[in-house]
């Protein structure tokens, strides 16, 4: 299908929208590529989307009537092709598409019409608002209505021929799909319910077949699910509303008693939150089944304990290892198993107590430590006066030892730079320097708050 030479002019003329244009200007640039990709379907839907937004783009109103044409030129010769192969669904649907594109030129048509009787524009632009305005619509209403005659004769057919052969689910489907282009149509509705009916009865007759199949071989539940969709297609078929309620009890209680017995197998293993778990299922298919209540109740507790001595146990390994954040957490998850389990929650808070102060932390203890000034070892060349107005401008940790349990302190090798002020005579003052490795001893004071104390210089750096 060729491109009629407006368009072809406009797709010289016009450059892609930015991220900044208008809902029209989007719309327009879509209905380009469209054009270019030789879907005239989807530009007329495009090009009427950017009129409707703003009416007044006159390069679209240029373009609108060839897009039109060829999207209209289009639809129309996939009908004829649908209706050669005597689709008459899809023929059908391709009129509703032409009358749909006729509603939409007309309300544009409304639209322009308004705005053309309200504005002044140039001798071009009015004779493109008049070229659009003069667009007729296709008027398909008797092929659309002989479209579907057709097709509602085809379904019809298609159902006689389908319950001729038994085949009534197809029949009943064929019989709607008439209703779905004429209703009524000749006696549609009541073939379409019939072919229903027997379609539910010959399903009701294999499910319960299927059903008295399962029970033969004890499969309760499938017997249970099979009576149960038969009663489903037809209700009150035979008995299979009673035989559901019957095998899906016996099933319940087969299941039941199958994970009471692994409940009991897992108890003797001593796998008890396995064991809970399974008693519990029990319950889930027999309310109050034997005791499974009160087994799942103490296989739960006895599960609860053990877990809560594991978690100590390894709360107090992680202790040893001083890994105070990882004890805290074990701790207190063996708390939340058992509330209230041995000592887990003073041991929690005393893990939580010596994990080591973070980095901000460490320098903020550093800086405290030294508010009465610091040794002149600290500052290499100078062998007299005194220090004050000390600040810590970084520390590096060179080295962090193992915990002193005994003690209670961490051991630090600090890296400390700073300035200082440094009193030689009275009077005599001068700010210097200092770059020093010190061993440290970071301990938590009486009221819970770290403090430090250094040691000795360590010399070098």
């Amino acid at each position: 299908m060729r491109i009629s030479n407006r368009i072809v002019i406009g797709l010289g003329l016009v450059f892609l929208l930015g991220a900044c244009a208008t809902v029209s200007e989007q719309k327009f640039a879509l209905a380009q590529q469209s054009v270019q990709q030789g879907d005239y379907g989807a530009a007329f839907d495009q090009a009427a989307q950017s009129l409707q937004a703003n009416i007044g783009n006159y390069k679209m109103i240029g373009l609108f009537p060839g897009i039109a044409d060829q999207a209209y030129a289009q639809q129309l010769s996939g009908i004829e092709q649908h209706k050669q192969t005597r689709d008459w669904d899809r023929a059908a649907y391709g009129y509703d598409r032409v009358t749909a594109m006729n509603r939409t030129l007309n309300q544009l048509q409304q639209a322009l019409a308004t705005f053309g009787n309200r504005v002044n524009t140039s001798k071009a632009n009015r004779a493109a608002i008049n070229t659009m305005l003069a667009m007729a619509p296709h008027d398909v209403g008797v092929l659309r209505d002989e479209a579907y005659q057709n097709a509602a004769a085809a379904h019809y057919a298609n159902g006689q021929r389908y319950a001729k052969g038994r085949a009534y689910r197809q029949a009943q489907a064929e019989f709607a799909g008439a209703l779905s282009f004429l209703n009524p149509y000749r006696d549609a509705g009541v073939a379409a319910e019939k072919n229903g009916h027997l379609a539910d009865l010959a399903d009701a007759k294999i499910y319960y077949g299927r059903a008295v199949q399962a029970v033969q071989q004890r499969d309760y539940r499938a017997a249970s699910i099979a009576f149960a969709r038969a009663d489903g297609f037809i209700p009150g078929y035979r008995d299979a509303y009673t035989l559901a309620a019957k095998y899906k009890t016996l099933a319940d209680r087969a299941d039941a008693l199958l994970r009471y017995q692994s409940g009991e197998q897992l108890a003797a293993s001593q796998h008890y939150r396995e064991a809970a778990a399974a008693f519990t299922e029990a319950l889930s298919f027999v309310p109050g089944f034997r005791d499974a209540s009160l087994l799942a109740a103490r296989y739960t507790e006895l599960a609860n304990r053990a877990d809560a001595d594991r978690y100590y146990a390894q709360g107090v390994e992680l202790m040893q290892a001083d890994r105070f954040a990882e004890a805290a957490r074990s701790f207190e998850q063996s708390d939340q198993f058992v509330p209230g389990f041995r000592d887990a929650r003073v041991m929690a808070a005393r893990a939580a107590y010596f994990v080591p102060p973070d980095g901000g932390q460490l320098i903020h203890i550093v800086q405290q430590s030294v508010q009465q000034g610091i040794p002149l070892s600290w500052l290499h060349d100078a062998h007299r006066g005194y220090t004050e107005d000390v600040q810590v401008a970084s520390i590096s940790v060179r080295l962090q030892g193992r915990f002193n349990h005994r003690h209670e302190f961490w051991p630090y090798r600090l890296r400390v730079k700073g300035t200082c002020k440094l009193e030689i005579a009275k009077g005599n003052e001068q700010v210097v320097a200092f770059d020093t490795v010190v061993d440290y001893r970071v301990f938590r004071d009486d009221f819970g708050g770290w403090q430090a104390s250094f040691r000795e210089l360590r010399g070098g750096h």
